[in-house]
């Protein structure tokens, strides 16, 4: 667990692997007061976007690009490669310098779990003034929720295993994009309300 907070980003993934692993016992031993669990649900199917949303997104997640795409006027896409993105969406793509222009502005902020490997987690969440609902999602945001939402996150949005084995024989196989066709399925924790935050 000391591994997540490494300053290499391969120790830290391993810390936060285990952190989720973890995280995983506890919800399904304890559960989650003050939260809603949702099985089988994508965390952006659990939000409402609003046509006049400012849609910003942190780590190009190409499922949820898809999804957003005529939902919203204005989606701006935040990443360090412009060639994450495909090229009739790299018009969406911004540079991660402009984080403390656009984030303060957007009503809906999404970012990729891989931004607690990546590092900088925190410094986005505070750059999220005004956002009407914050997502961390992906495989890598399976984590104990309480801590994400006391700093302004509304829905966590991750994975939950139900065959370890068969999924340790898709990632070895480089088949990612088969998690959800049986070990695993997708689940959003979705903030109660009210909740106290460390933002208000």
């Amino acid at each position: 667990m000391k591994l997540a907070n490494s300053d290499n980003s391969m120790n830290r993934s391993v810390g936060i692997a285990v952190l989720n692993a973890l995280s995983a016992l506890q919800i399904k031993e304890q559960g989650i007061r003050g939260a809603r669990v949702m099985k089988g649900a994508d965390a952006l199917d659990v939000i409402e976007i609003e046509a006049g949303d400012k849609l910003v997104m942190v780590g190009a997640f190409v499922p949820f690009i898809k999804k957003i795409k005529g939902r919203s006027n204005e989606l701006y896409v935040i990443d360090k490669h412009p060639r994450a993105l495909k090229e009739d969406e790299r018009h969406l793509w911004r540079s991660p310098a402009l984080i403390a222009d656009i984030m303060p502005k957007a009503d809906i902020v999404i970012i990729t779990g891989s931004s607690m490997v990546e590092g900088g987690l925190d410094e986005l969440l505070a750059a999220c003034t005004r956002a009407r609902e914050i997502i961390v999602a992906g495989p890598t945001a399976s984590a104990w929720p309480d801590p994400f939402f006391k700093r302004g996150v509304t829905v966590m949005g991750g994975i939950s295993i139900s065959n370890p084995d068969k999924l340790l024989q898709v990632v070895s196989e480089g088949g990612s994009g088969y998690f959800f066709t049986g070990p695993a399925r997708k689940i959003a924790i979705i903030r109660g309300k009210p909740y106290a935050t460390s933002r208000n």
